[in-house]
């Protein structure tokens, strides 16, 4: 997204852009303070209205879609959205879900306290709310933001042409922009990919996936079996974690 609002020159000609030092200017245009934001993006990159334009131009393009662990993305997702007061967007209604989620899970007796569903209790969530799913619609009228990409993307009807991974993003990107020829970007030393940083560790795997048990995890496994097919992800470095008690 960073990316094409550089392509795009965001901000290049904002007045409090120019009012800072030259050696600020290029850093601060494409920060969120200045309305770098993924919306911003999709306002200067419409898509076509027109069925028959939107079918060419997705058949003339990279078809591009980027994918990381599936249960790297559940332990994020239940990090930004389970361990807060007040998870984006509100129109979700998270706050509601945690507390659902509490009631539903955690004994009356129980000696938790935390105010947010323990990782156990969202991932036992999320087995539960989606026995029997089969299809895609079914994912995405009920799930919130962990919903599998195969169902999210239209991943067995779109053919996409190249699928980039979080886990090696950053020689990835750099094969996009060399096969969309983006002389722009090739200049950059180095890419910015904003959320590198939230990629979830071993460390943090090791925390979460150890409070869950073996059964748990094979569950969770079967949930996205897709997604561990469709872009050769395995189970073992999570699986290690998981007790038996």
């Amino acid at each position: 997204m960073v990316n094409y609002l550089r392509l795009a020159h965001f901000n290049e000609d904002n007045p409090e852009i120019l009012k800072l030092p030259p050696a600020k200017r290029e850093q601060m245009r494409l920060k969120v303070k200045y309305g770098a934001r993924q919306k911003k993006v999709f306002e200067l990159y419409p898509q076509p209205t027109d069925g028959e334009d939107l079918k060419k131009a997705f058949e003339g393009a990279i078809r591009v879609i980027f994918v990381r662990h599936p249960f790297a993305r559940i332990l994020s997702a239940y990090r930004d959205k389970m361990s807060k007061m007040d998870p984006k967007p509100r129109e979700y209604h998270f706050r509601d879900l945690q507390l659902s989620i509490i009631s539903k899970y955690r004994p009356a007796d129980s000696p938790e306290s935390s105010p947010f569903p323990t990782f156990p209790e969202f991932v036992q969530h999320v087995i539960d709310s989606t026995k029997g799913y089969q299809t895609a619609g079914e994912w995405v009228d009920h799930v919130k933001c962990w919903t599998p990409y195969w169902a999210q993307c239209n991943v067995c009807s779109s053919d996409y042409n190249l699928i980039l991974k979080l886990e090696t993003m950053s020689e990835d990107e750099r094969f996009l922009i060399n096969l969309a020829d983006y002389e722009e970007l090739k200049m950059r030393q180095k890419q910015e990919w904003r959320h590198l940083h939230n990629a979830t560790s071993q460390d943090l795997a090791s925390q979460y996936f150890s409070l869950l048990t073996h059964e748990q995890v094979l569950q969770l496994h079967q949930r996205y079996l897709l997604d561990f097919q469709l872009f050769e992800y395995k189970i073992d470095d999570y699986l290690k974690y998981a007790n038996d008690d």
